[in-house]
């Protein structure tokens, strides 16, 4: 079941945001409670939603959105993280809470809906199901650390 997300999912939240952690390039720890203001951000700008089965949340969605920079004509939302359970990946449980996702944004006036995908984790996989969705590339994101 796709489903908006509630307070009470943000502990099933921070644990997946834990386990999404360690598939990034980041070497940071993993910081629970600052992970819980974002979370509580996309909460508020209502752009947070789970895969719940059986009861346990086993995936999750969360993203911002906001004016587009140069033009307050048009909103943009982004996606922050978009995570489900290794083990509850291969049917349409990704693809349900993205377009979930999706009707959240447009349902709030959202123009551009962007989606990343980070070279770490699956990126053939994920960026052949967003052309697959739709989505066309619009950007390309390079990191140097400093």
């Amino acid at each position: 079941m796709i489903r908006n997300a509630k307070p009470e999912d943000f502990g099933a939240i921070l644990r997946l945001s834990e386990s999404f952690w360690q598939h990034t390039q980041f070497e940071e720890p993993f910081e629970p409670e600052h992970t819980r203001l974002y979370v509580q951000m996309a909460h508020d700008h209502g752009l947070l939603a789970v895969v719940e089965i059986s009861g346990e949340v086993v995936g999750f969605c969360a993203a911002i959105r906001s004016p587009l920079m140069g033009s307050t004509k048009a909103q943009v939302a982004t996606e922050l993280a978009w995570y489900v359970s290794p083990a509850h990946r291969g049917g349409r449980n990704g693809v349900a809470l993205l377009k979930h996702m999706e009707q959240l944004a447009k349902a709030q006036g959202v123009k551009y809906w962007t989606m990343l995908y980070m070279e770490s984790s699956m990126p053939d996989t994920v960026r052949k199901m967003y052309e697959r969705l739709g989505y066309s590339k619009a950007e390309t994101s390079y990191t140097k650390v400093l």
